[in-house]
């Protein structure tokens, strides 16, 4: 079963609190991937915490060069070259020749079969990256069309690949199940004010983890003109991605708890379904 798990090692914005660190999730996949969205302060000992070594990452996905977001990053990369490993860290090209001088593995994206992840630019006051992750998850198999086929036969048709039986070449298409998607997709944009752009280039996304700088107390064009949302640009950019998910966070220090985003998302009736997590909490996405 697809599920993604979701740590959220900081929650914060660009101040931390002492309940409320920088910016920093733990992604794990039933895949076996481990990603890190971003890398704020202090964020090796908050993977130690939850018992993950910094040299087990898959990759570390940066957003941009604002320091509440990589000041964790060079301990990262100092205990991972003792232990052997070199990290791939995924950023902004605009960050590609500082990183590579601390001896990383730099792009903008990565690929493997079922596991894609690549930047998507949003609207911040530097070049930014949202990261879109994409998974295929296989086909769901329609079983009035496949009565008959042999196990073999439907198991390579749910991973996507055509079989042969006898003389009659048999597609995942001709048998798969027209409601289901093959692609199951989660973006994390990091910073960002409202960005209608990238909403149109990416489409629709299953899960979204979004800023929520502020919550109503701050002028949305204020907010926006810091490159930052509210809690009600992040559901208006839910609604605009058909996201059945919104995780929200990068909340500022200004508020001394999360009660006021959590009243305002309280009034939106689902979809998408709010999470308002505090640091440490794991969330289960099944996808």
């Amino acid at each position: 079963m697809p599920i993604v798990k979701l740590v959220i090692l900081g929650s914060g914005g660009a101040v931390p609190k002492a309940d409320r660190m920088l910016p920093a999730i733990y992604l794990e996949d039933w895949l076996g991937h481990r990603v890190l969205l971003d890398a704020g302060e202090g964020v090796q000992y908050r993977l130690l915490q939850i018992g993950i070594s910094p040299s087990s990452l898959t990759l570390i996905a940066v957003t941009h060069m604002h320091e509440d977001h990589i000041l964790g990053l060079p301990g990262l990369v100092i205990t991972s070259k003792f232990l052997g490993g070199r990290l791939k860290v995924l950023a902004p090209k605009s960050m590609h020749g500082a990183l590579s001088k601390l001896g990383v593995e730099v792009a903008d994206s990565y690929e493997e079969e079922r596991f894609k992840i690549k930047c998507v630019e949003v609207c911040h006051t530097v070049d930014a990256c949202g990261w879109l992750i994409q998974w295929d998850v296989g086909y769901k198999l329609d079983l009035s069309k496949t009565s008959g086929l042999p196990k073999w036969a439907l198991t390579e048709l749910i991973k996507g690949k055509p079989v042969k039986i006898g003389d009659r070449i048999i597609t995942p298409e001709e048998v798969a199940d027209p409601a289901h998607k093959r692609f199951k997709y989660l973006l994390y944009t990091g910073d960002t004010a409202p960005c209608p752009e990238m909403w149109k280039k990416v489409g629709s996304v299953d899960v979204l983890i979004h800023e929520a700088t502020f919550a109503d107390d701050v002028s949305p064009s204020k907010a926006h003109e810091e490159g930052h949302s509210t809690v009600a640009d992040a559901i208006e950019a839910a609604r605009a991605l058909n996201a059945q998910v919104l995780v929200l966070t990068h909340v500022s220090a200004r508020y001394p708890d999360k009660s006021r985003h959590r009243e305002l998302a309280s009034r939106i009736s689902p979809p998408p379904y709010i999470y308002i997590p505090e640091d440490f909490e794991t969330l289960l996405v099944k996808l």
